[in-house]
């Protein structure tokens, strides 16, 4: 059907015109993007846009005018200001750009997709992308510790994640090298997305556990401004900016500039956590229907020494006559050990509307990330005096850039009484990495009784390991989303061709591969007038698997799929989300150690995975300033298929059978106590598992909490300052956070306390 005659035939088609709940939410072709600003939009909007606004943003703004005696009814339609890209009032966003690449409703998505508002991510007091996971079904997230300085989000329904940045993959150890993987500040984020279940049909090379996708604060057409100071636990001192508006009367231009600078210890001695970022953007709006939004972002750390942070089991897992390993236990050398990385990125969004039918973008971003550090990691469990510890000496150099485009065309038109929402894309990405690495014996260290200031050799790094890999993909990708009366039907399909060319440094092997696959998702949602959505729906992943077996010959991606049903509740007027899904997801290809002893850290491909759970989340503002969060996941996993007999049956790797949580945050409406806010929760992690199902991590439950004041409520001239405390761990549990046969195990961040002062104008 030729577009030009579908623009013709029809002046404006309604996407959303056969749902009467989804009727007030039109998703027409939208004009340029304009974000408005967090939190003065309330104190700028017409009466009438008030009305509409969340009883959360209302309560943001009491400051600037009075609030009633009684709360105020439910806006009719709190979804109507909402954007993929913007900010949201609370907890509760309803509508999604990472499960389509459209901007579609939650609801009417037939996959889970989790969001973390920016307001969560505050109020919780998360303080890395990893923190802000915390609360999320089915994520498995500090796995490496609580002095990590690597942010992994290790596991989404039993697979290991990748990460996005508005909407395109980054550099983060899944196709290169953990050392070099991207580390986003949470300050610097609008929204957190985890899309669950093979995503490949949209993104091509992707875990069969789901992505994370992470949406940065972009240029706003409202003045505003916010400065935060911030100190507590590790001596931990920052401050952090965002402000930005239009720099014309006539809003053609836009400016955001954000930005961080903190210098703090962790929990382990000598190990610190500095950290400075910036991130300005730019959006030009020539007309009403061309947008252009650029994003830079420059990160630093620098000055702290660094740990492979991991203990032995003797002390942490297992009894010790000595006594239990405390956490600030430091094993490194701080003479010998330093860290530093540098990241730095730089893009673009460009979105043109031709007309109500034909809406074309086209987003590319660059990303560099360099990491060196040197370090003494342990060697082994404890001597036989259960205190002498060996050690070995590193040095790494690891580096990742990469350069991904997606050029996209949406298309909406009506094919007798199915109206379509389809989108056609060709995206690119490429990256060039290395991984260089020295090592050396060391002397052994007394874990309860160090002695620092040895005299360590400088390993360099090139005398152990040193590789470099080339990637590359090129995807074409459809995807229509189909509607018919209540029934929504989404319809997508993809093909891609991956290079991989692996340098094995020490030896000057070249390993090339070439893989090519097909990919989709069929999904079918029915919506009802009470906001019930039950949904199904089939999607299949692959990801190339770099690097070669003993006999040099390369690997195969790593296939499977995923069978999904579930119901989505969203009754019309509120503030409320429930996901109740359950899902089988099974892996083909699966990479795990070769059974030869002689062929040493070398894998075979034999191996399959199946994955089978159920998950269910509930955001909702139960009512005016009382927001909750309850989760709750429940996954049986096994390794169906091995070379070695002895693996099938067993359960995967740091995959905990249950997850649980609950939080709630209740804001004082009115009275003497207005402004007043206190909230708490609760977080539990199942037991897991290593590779062997040898070593078994405990669960554990961890409880955090928050209180927060408005201090306007005690002198007109304090408008704008609200001062907050968080509890992390009040407890102060000690707990482990990943325990593996030959690694040792990491431990969880101990009780921390967080105070903020913020300053909104």
């Amino acid at each position: 059907m030729r577009l030009a005659a579908l623009a013709g035939a029809m002046s404006v088609v309604s996407w959303h015109g056969a749902d009467a709940q989804t009727a007030a939410q039109p998703d027409t072709a939208l004009p340029a993007v304009t974000i408005d600003a967090p939190r003065q939009r309330a104190t700028q909007a017409k009466p009438a846009q008030r009305e509409a606004r969340s009883s959360r943003g209302t309560r943001r703004h009491r400051a600037e005018r009075r609030v009633a005696a009684q709360p105020a009814p439910s806006p009719a339609a709190p979804q109507a200001v909402e954007r993929i890209d913007g900010h949201v009032d609370g907890y509760v966003a309803t509508r999604t750009g990472s499960g389509s690449k459209t901007n579609t409703p939650i609801r009417e998505l037939p996959q889970t997709v989790n969001v973390i508002t920016a307001d969560q991510i505050t109020e919780q007091g998360a303080q890395s992308v990893s923190q802000a996971l915390r609360y999320t079904p089915g994520v498995l997230a500090e796995t490496y510790g609580g002095a990590s300085q690597f942010d992994s989000y290790t596991q989404i329904r039993g697979f290991q994640a990748d990460t996005y940045l508005d909407g395109q993959r980054l550099p983060n150890g899944m196709s290169s090298t953990f050392w070099a993987s991207t580390v986003v500040d949470p300050y610097s984020l609008e929204r957190v997305e985890v899309l669950k279940g093979p995503s490949s049909g949209l993104y091509g090379q992707t875990s069969l556990g789901g992505i994370v996708n992470m949406t940065t604060k972009r240029p706003t057409e409202t003045p505003f401004g916010e400065v935060q100071l911030q100190g507590g636990s590790f001596d931990r001192k920052q401050v952090a900016f965002d402000f930005g508006g239009p720099t014309d009367a006539s809003k053609q231009f836009l400016y955001r500039f954000t930005g961080l600078v903190r210098d703090a210890d962790t929990q382990v001695d000598f190990m610190k956590d500095n950290r400075a970022f910036i991130a300005p953007s730019f959006t030009w709006r020539p007309d009403a229907n061309t947008t252009l939004t650029v994003l830079a972002n420059y990160q630093s750390e620098w000055g702290g020494k660094t740990s492979f942070n991991y203990l032995p089991t003797s002390g942490t897992l297992t009894f010790n006559p000595n006594g239990r390993l405390p956490r600030n236990l430091y094993v490194g050398e701080p003479t010998f050990d330093q860290f530093s990385r540098q990241q730095a990125s730089i893009g673009y969004l460009f979105e043109h509307r031709f007309n109500d039918v034909l809406t074309v973008r086209q987003n590319l971003r660059f990303v560099d990330v360099d990491t060196d550090l040197r370090a003494l990691n342990r060697s082994g469990e404890l001597q036989a005096d259960n205190q002498t510890l060996n050690r070995r000496a590193f040095g790494i150099d690891a580096g990742a850039r990469s350069v991904a485009v997606d050029n996209q065309a949406e298309v909406r038109f009506l094919t007798g009484p199915f109206s379509h929402l389809a989108l056609f894309g060709i995206d690119y990405r490429t990256e060039d990495n290395h991984y260089n690495v020295g090592s050396a014996l060391a002397p052994p260290i007394n874990v309860y009784r160090p002695v620092y200031g040895l005299s360590i050799t400088d390993p360099g790094t090139t005398n152990f390991q040193l590789s470099s890999t080339t990637e590359s993909q090129l995807g074409a990708y459809a995807q229509d989303q189909i509607k018919f009366g209540r029934w929504v039907a989404t319809i997508g399909g993809r093909y891609d061709v991956a290079d991989a060319d692996t340098l094995n440094g020490k030896t000057g092997f070249i390993a090339r591969q070439r893989d090519d696959a097909f990919t989709g998702r069929v999904g079918l949602n029915y919506l009802f007038d009470n906001g019930l959505t039950p949904y199904v729906s089939y999607s299949t992943a692959f990801q190339p698997q770099p690097g070669t077996d003993f006999f040099g010959n390369v690997y195969k991606p790593t296939t499977g799929d995923q069978i999904e049903a579930g119901i989505k509740y969203q009754p019309a007027g509120s503030r409320t989300m429930v996901t109740l899904s359950a899902f089988e997801i099974n892996q083909q290809n699966r990479l795990t150690a070769d059974p030869d002893p002689t062929h040493i850290g070398k894998f075979v491909q034999t191996a399959g995975a199946r994955v089978r759970g159920v998950e269910i989340e509930s955001k909702t503002e139960l009512m005016r300033g009382l927001n909750i969060i309850a989760s709750y996941a429940h996954l049986e996993h096994e390794v169906t298929a091995s070379t070695n007999p002895a693996d099938i049956g067993r359960r995967l790797a740091q995959t905990p059978n249950d997850q649980a949580a609950l939080w709630a945050m209740w804001e004082i409406q009115g009275g003497s106590l207005r402004g007043l806010g206190v909230g708490g929760g609760m977080r539990y992690i199942g037991q897991t598992y290593d590779l062997t199902n040898a070593t078994v991590t405990p669960g554990y439950a961890l409880f955090d909490a928050r209180i927060q004041y408005d201090l306007v409520n005690l002198s007109p001239q304090l408008r704008g300052f609200k001062v907050a405390v968080n509890g992390l761990n009040l407890a102060d549990k000690y707990y482990l956070t990943e325990c593996t046969t030959g690694s040792g195990c990491t431990l969880g961040l101990g009780r921390t306390v967080l105070a903020t002062l913020t300053y909104r104008w």
